[in-house]
């Protein structure tokens, strides 16, 4: 069997895997999905949460190949194809659960804190000309983290890839209710521009919004309509753990 090895590439932290050859007679029965989760648990016993609910435990011996015995390190938000057989899945207590799972090609989410409109206003990130429209951004929230996917530009100065940088502030807050507004930045640099894929996720959960009650989360975007969800708060506070 090959190694399995995490390889970071530029435009957003892509894992690389091998592949594993797999016989014939397994083909039929082998599943897979992909999706979005939350790394819970440490070296080598992780729990994946998957935004839909969806309980992934990962074999102790797939995540050592596959993170070369490092595990996932403070990295909390990624995508995975994930390869697993129908005996290995179960209902409890309403949810899917599935065991033994191999975890194939994935990406780790750009990690953030929500900033205060404070420090927002300190870096500099609300000036008109450090803001600039990406062509296509999906966002959602799950588990105490607002997450977006942009198609967006990035640049190359002397071969050296410069990303587009995104930031996250909360307008205004008020009872079980926060606006939040994105910000999509990007150094000027010599050189053609590049469209590139990057995902985003934002850690809400140490933000405090009063009140007791369901949080109605607006988010705001350039050259976009705002929207709204509204969330529980046991999963707008979420922690993994």
């Amino acid at each position: 069997m090959k190694k399995f090895y995490f390889l970071a590439l530029s435009c957003a932290a892509l894992l690389g895997f091998a592949s594993c050859n797999i016989a014939d007679d397994d083909i039929k029965d082998l599943q897979i999905l992909n999706g979005t989760f939350t790394i819970t648990g440490s070296y080598p016993d992780y729990k994946l949460i998957q935004d839909n609910g969806t309980i992934i435990y990962p074999s102790a011996a797939n995540v050592s190949e596959i993170t070369d015995k490092q595990g996932f390190g403070d990295h909390k938000r990624a995508q995975f194809y994930v390869n697993y057989y129908p005996q290995n899945v179960t209902e409890e207590n309403g949810t899917v659960v599935i065991r033994d799972a191999e975890l194939k090609q994935g990406v780790y989410f750009v990690e953030k804190k929500l900033l205060t409109e404070a420090e927002a206003t300190e870096a500099g990130l609300l000036k008109e000309d450090s803001i600039y429209s990406v062509k296509t951004v999906e966002s959602w929230l799950a588990y105490g983290y607002l997450n977006s996917m942009f198609t967006a530009y990035y640049s190359k100065d002397n071969g050296n890839v410069i990303n587009p940088t995104v930031n996250l502030y909360a307008k205004c807050t008020g009872d079980n209710a926060v606006t939040l507004t994105l910000l999509y930045n990007r150094r000027k640099t010599i050189g053609g521009d590049f469209e590139g894929t990057f995902p985003y996720s934002f850690d809400l959960t140490n933000f405090d919004i009063p009140g007791n009650d369901s949080i109605t989360v607006t988010l705001e975007m350039k050259d976009r309509n705002p929207s709204c969800i509204k969330v529980a708060r046991k999963d707008f506070y979420f922690h993994a753990k």
